[in-house]
């Protein structure tokens, strides 16, 4: 098999030559050797041995912002402040940059006010989607000539309320807003699926296979009711759509996933990706698979901070522990989510020889 087949019969839960290893790379891969980054992430899968898995390859819909919209950013006291500037009204959020993280935060989200949600309504009023494959084409042009590409489903690359809750409000301010001026939010939040379903009708007609989506599902944000009314029921549409249309929806869920998994198998979610045992989920792989059977794949599995924590000697076991929890469904290994600057390329190598090992 190459690793395009050996990871599409994973996911379909038919039999492979081996179970597939496809590493997550964020964070990690800028604190690998010049050489190495240099060399690029597709020649990297190649010296350890893994399953190029592209997850949020480049999205094929384009989301065109209204054109009587402007934006500047500037510097101020530490932070990138960024003021968007439309008719009906203005706003404004601020991040500032983590070095010890590598990445930077929201330390003020734009929604503030039930004056803001409307603001924002009129910016999803006005915005266009528009089918654009050149991204995509040029992405299967390099590294995406082999393995297996999950292409971004939607332009904001999650869902309606995760993007209120990671982006635009903040969870708490979230809650206060949806009991201040329900109507409005909720308003918002409608129109913004509409979008997202623009968007969906749009990228099946790509020539991605498998789509996915940056959700960061847990219940550490909101409840399962929550969940329910307004994450499941837009993905639910989602994958009526991409099933259709014979394609397949993956949902990236890094988080506390127990009261989840159940929910989005019965939406028609094909694949988690990024399931982790604690103490960064809170689910262990054994008891995924228990809960939803062979009706959702699983993949990841490492829990990061054992990823780096584990000795080499120690590595080889516990992988194995891993692939055999994954049984009786479709499952792919990986580092679940993202991965801690300071795992050895040496690491990579060994669990790698380990899936190599591995027979189903």
């Amino acid at each position: 098999m190459n690793a395009k087949q050996r990871l599409i019969a994973a996911l379909t839960g038919n039999p492979v030559d081996h179970v597939p290893f496809s590493p997550f790379l964020a964070y990690v891969w800028e604190s690998f050797p010049r050489e190495i980054q240099a060399a690029g992430h597709l020649a990297f899968h190649h010296r350890i041995g893994a399953d190029p898995l592209w997850r949020g390859a480049p999205c094929p819909v384009r989301a065109v912002p209204p054109p009587d919209l402007t934006s500047t950013t500037f510097e101020e006291a530490g932070r990138t402040v960024t003021v968007t500037t439309t008719p009906v009204g203005t706003l404004r959020h601020s991040a500032m940059p983590s070095d010890a993280g590598n990445t930077c935060f929201l330390v003020e989200h734009p929604l503030k006010t039930e004056e803001d949600y409307k603001v924002q309504t009129w910016i999803e009023e006005n915005t266009q989607m528009a089918y654009d494959p050149q991204p995509m084409l040029e992405h299967f042009a390099r590294d995406g000539r082999e393995g297996l590409s999950l292409g971004m489903l939607v332009p904001r690359s999650k869902s309606a309320y995760q993007t209120l809750v990671e982006h635009l409000a903040g969870t708490e301010e979230l809650v206060y807003a949806l009991s201040d001026f329900p109507d409005t939010v909720e308003t918002l939040w409608r129109t913004m699926v509409a979008r997202d379903l623009e968007a969906v009708q749009l990228a099946a007609k790509s020539d991605y296979e498998y789509f996915i989506t940056w959700e960061d599902s847990s219940t550490q944000n909101y409840s399962p009711t929550q969940y329910d009314q307004y994450i499941g029921s837009e993905i639910d549409q989602w994958c009526k759509i991409l099933t259709g249309a014979g394609k397949h929806y993956i949902q990236h869920a890094c988080g506390h996933l127990a009261a989840l998994v159940e929910r989005m198998r019965d939406h028609g979610v094909c694949a988690v990706e990024s399931i982790s045992p604690p103490p960064t989920g809170n689910l262990s792989i054994a008891s995924a698979r228990a809960l939803v059977g062979d009706r959702l794949g699983i993949i990841g599995g490492i829990e990061p901070t054992q990823f780096l924590r584990l000795s080499m000697a120690e590595l080889g076991p516990y992988v194995e522990q891993v692939i055999a929890d994954g049984q009786g469904g479709p499952f792919v290994l990986a580092n679940s989510d993202s991965c801690p600057p300071g795992v050895t390329v040496e690491k990579f190598k060994r669990v790698a020889e380990v899936a190599r090992a591995s027979r189903w």
